[in-house]
């Protein structure tokens, strides 16, 4: 064998251990990633780890991470006081920094799931459920008529506004089983009572979509500046 041919074999062998290296990192890494991912503030679930495209040896080097994304049985995503369940998570982390050996910080989490309606419900202050046809049933406890405490369920399309992260419900009506009110006392009542619904998040967490399901308010989520550790 010539000395061209003993070092395009060397090189190849190289090339079949840098291949191997980077299999073995890419495995135990994704596997330390997916028990860190549980321990961030969003606590996520049974998290899958799928790693993003590029080397893992080569972004290591420069002190980054490859993109992460995957799926999650759920999170608790903290607004305000209070920590709402989110199900059927998926996920995105992406611009990941390393801060340590076992450490680092993911610039950009997306998230996507769907809130659940008792959490939601707990961010209102009042019963919230599904009101069919892309809508959000709200009770209410109301004056009117002269009966007191009566309660109706006022639905509504919702709409999120991104600068105030709350939810409006538009397109208002009133279902008030066995009493009929008229649709001007009802626009009163609707004036007087529906309040937007505060999504407001913790720090660097920012609601940036949502529409309705049967089982909760789909919602998707950008994280930033989220820190995992082992």
């Amino acid at each position: 064998m010539n000395r061209l041919g003993r070092v395009l074999v060397v090189l190849g062998i190289l090339a079949a251990l840098l291949v191997g290296v980077e299999f073995g990192v890419r495995a135990l890494v994704g596997s330390q990633l997916q028990q860190a991912l549980a321990t961030t503030e969003l606590e996520l679930e049974q998290p899958s780890v799928e790693l993003g495209g590029g080397s893992v040896l080569a972004a290591l080097a420069q002190g980054r991470f490859v993109d992460l994304s995957g799926t999650a049985d759920s999170a608790e995503v903290p607004f305000e006081e209070h920590r709402v369940p989110v199900r059927a998570v998926t996920y995105r982390a992406s611009e990941i920094r390393l801060t340590s050996l076992s450490g680092a910080v993911v610039g950009r989490l997306d998230l996507g799931g769907t809130l659940t309606w008792k959490g939601l419900g707990d961010l209102a202050g009042l019963p919230v459920g599904y009101g069919g046809e892309g809508r959000v049933l709200v009770t209410y406890t109301v004056d009117v008529l002269g009966l007191n405490a009566l309660e109706i369920g006022i639905s509504g399309v919702p709409r999120l506004d991104v600068d105030g992260q709350r939810v409006e419900l538009t397109q208002s009506r009133i279902d008030v089983a066995g009493v009929e009110i008229s649709e001007s006392l009802s626009q009163q009542i609707i004036d007087r009572v529906v309040k937007p619904i505060s999504l407001a998040a913790g720090d660097g967490v920012r609601v940036t979509a949502v529409s309705v399901a049967e089982g909760g308010l789909v919602a998707e989520l950008t994280a930033t500046d989220v820190p995992v550790g082992r």
